[in-house]
């Protein structure tokens, strides 16, 4: 599983390069996998994503680079996270 943090690059600042950015999110859709999709006040947002393929996440980083700052990082539910950190603290 991954989540998406992603925000507005600085130079995105018209509203016809936001429609451009909300036209190709339409013609797309969302990820597969996609578990949930957030934004934040103010701009950016996040997307957790259920997937193994890590060509999809890449190639959506890539077609939304010209509008989107983008960063991808793993994530683990709690338990796992937690039982790996209680593992590699008593080893």
């Amino acid at each position: 599983m991954f989540v998406i943090h992603y925000d507005t690059r600085e130079s995105v600042n018209s509203k016809e390069q936001i429609g451009e950015l909300m036209k190709l999110f339409g013609e797309r859709g969302e990820i597969a996998g996609t578990v949930a999709h957030y934004v934040y006040p103010g701009g950016g947002g996040m997307v957790i994503v259920d997937t193994e393929d890590l060509e999809a996440l890449y190639e959506a980083a890539l077609v939304y680079s010209p509008w989107l700052d983008l960063e991808v990082r793993p994530i683990l539910n709690i338990d796992s996270g937690v039982s790996k950190i209680v593992g590699w603290l008593s080893g």
